[in-house]
């Protein structure tokens, strides 16, 4: 609806003209509209409307008046200050931290120390205990850990005087407690040092197990044999049924690594039960680590290898020299079969089936050697039945292995 129309009809609403009027005065604009051009056309003539009633005229509005910057010695949180509205650094804040030590300090440096509520008598008594040469940064660090100046006091007393404000932050965040160095001190771990103090701590070492290892005999020990025996949850009482079991020459490594792999008393008992037995700790932890069991062994006696040992034993299993392997290679009756040649035949790929056609082009004097020379150097089942067939009964595996070496065709031979 254009401006003529709505002016009309509001008119007309209003009852300043009527409703005859109010349709000449539409008609005419509806041909107004429908000629080409409109400008050309004239509106008729309508009633003058009434006069409005005068408003009463508004006084002048004043200009805005814009208040001057006042001049304060209080610093405010400003856009980059993210959330610290509300609150001020004060000249007497300032005053007071420059009273401990602190002069010179940039706004900067004022807020750090303000929001994260470090106060003047935090810092004198960090002074007390020792600690003057602090830069802000480091009692911020400090305050955010919440380390006590009275922690810091009473390590120094058991030794530790020399702490930098890193192993001060060190302390706190690991909240470590004076009681328990004292107690791990009196256990005969002395010489301590931050790194093992945060060790002991970060690692939850029990002081009584501490205390019956030592009870055992095993007292020389270092920050670090304790922190794992902590780690890997080492019982006193597995060390206990060893020593019953006639292994006494215990060292701390040896127990660690029984804790690690979980290798545990019964293990040891059926171990020592075979017809190998009894091994030594280092051998029963090397069969412990590669799952080589009782059973493992009695399967391998029984086949009757010549050097079976423990560390055989952990050979056969790291190369997956199972019992069927065994047995197949045994049917062919090679003659220097043992638990090494086995194992290097199954590195390199040694199948029965290999061997037993092997042996049927070359003989039964064929050895493990000869089977795994040929082997590394590609000598097929294949092209030692062709060699045969052109060379006859005595051709040999080294023969083979050099023809395949010096890449001599077969059409020469």
């Amino acid at each position: 609806m254009n401006e003529e129309r709505k002016m009309i009809l509001t008119m007309l609403a209003e009852g300043k003209i009527s409703a005859e009027e109010a349709n000449t005065l539409l008609e005419a604009l509806d041909v107004s509209e429908a000629k080409p051009t409109p400008s050309k056309l004239r509106m008729p003539s309508l009633p003058p409307l009434p006069s409005l009633p005068s408003l009463p005229s508004l006084p002048p509005k004043p200009p805005k008046m814009v208040t001057p910057p006042q001049v304060s010695y209080e610093w405010e949180w400003n856009d980059r200050s993210r959330g610290r509205s509300n609150q001020r650094i004060t000249p007497q804040f300032a005053e007071a931290m420059a009273q401990v030590g602190l002069t010179d300090l940039t706004e900067d440096e004022l807020w750090e120390l303000q929001i994260h509520n470090v106060r003047p008598g935090y810092i004198r008594r960090l002074h007390e205990a020792g600690l003057t040469d602090l830069t802000v940064d480091e009692f911020v660090q400090m305050a955010i850990h919440n380390v006590r100046p009275e922690l810091v006091i009473e390590v120094h007393s058991l030794g530790l005087s020399h702490l930098t404000a890193d192993d001060v932050v060190q302390l706190g965040i690991h909240n470590v407690r004076p009681d328990y160095l004292r107690q791990v001190q009196a256990l005969g771990l002395t010489d301590l040092t931050v790194d093992d103090i945060v060790e002991l701590s970060i690692h939850r070492v029990r002081l009584e197990m501490l205390q019956e290892i030592r009870e055992l005999g095993l007292d020389d020990l270092t920050v670090d044999d304790v922190v794992q025996l902590g780690i890997h949850n080492v019982r006193p009482n597995l060390v206990r049924e060893i020593r019953s079991m006639g292994l006494t020459d215990l060292d701390i490594d040896q127990i660690v690594q029984l804790g690690i792999h979980n290798i545990r008393p019964e293990l040891i008992q059926q171990l020592q039960a075979t017809d190998l037995g009894p091994f030594n700790l280092d051998d029963i932890i090397n069969m412990g680590i590669h799952n080589v069991s009782a059973d493992f062994i009695k399967q391998m006696t029984a086949f009757g290898l010549p050097d079976l040992d423990a560390e055989e034993l952990v050979n056969l299993r790291i190369h997956n020299v199972d019992t069927q392997f065994v047995a197949a290679i045994l049917d062919l009756n090679l003659p220097d079969i043992s638990a090494e040649s086995l194992v290097t035949m199954r590195i390199h790929g040694v199948r029965p089936q290999f061997a037993e056609r092997m042996q049927a082009v070359l003989g039964k004097g064929l050895t493990a050697d000869d089977l795994v020379t040929m082997k590394i150097h590609g000598v097929s089942p294949k092209f030692a039945e062709r060699m045969k067939a052109k060379m006859g009964e005595s051709l040999t595996a080294d023969e083979l292995v050099e023809m395949v070496i010096r890449g001599v065709p077969e059409e020469s031979w």
